[in-house]
């Protein structure tokens, strides 16, 4: 059990923000069919994404019932998003060619680096305090 705080208040608005960015910036993956000229076949990729939204859900839900699990859901993610966005759109995005849409498409890859990059200090920060807390 946590207790409600700044920091975990925070995890749930940058959680909320994260999907702002991924939830579009995936749709734009496939309406540009980029799983399949990366090699990956669109439903593997789709499982993988809808594995980690409900997950990402979960843990907004075990945040709400203050449960710690909700934290550990929430690295997990704040470590997917960026870590997959980059592997996969880093490369494109520093090559100087014009990426996707323009700048939308920019805004949707830098915030899920950002925004999930904050989402996983600010997770792991929120439950070394709830450790403190037992």
């Amino acid at each position: 059990m946590i207790q409600s705080s700044a920091r975990v208040r925070t995890v749930v608005y940058l959680s909320l923000l994260l999907l702002f960015f991924s939830v579009p910036h995936t749709l734009e993956d496939f309406a540009t069919g980029e799983p399949a000229k990366a090699g990956v076949p669109a439903p593997v990729l789709a499982t993988v994404v809808s594995t980690v939204l409900a997950l990402q859900a979960l843990g907004l839900y075990w945040l709400g019932q203050k449960e710690r699990r909700g934290l550990f859901a929430h690295v997990a993610v704040g470590l997917f998003w960026p870590v997959a966005s980059g592997v996969a759109q880093g490369p494109a995005l520093l090559s100087g060619m014009p990426y996707r849409a323009g700048w939308i498409s920019v805004l949707y890859v830098v915030g899920i680096l950002v925004i999930g990059v904050l989402l996983l200090v600010l997770s792991l920060l929120a439950l070394r305090a709830s450790r403190t807390q037992e």
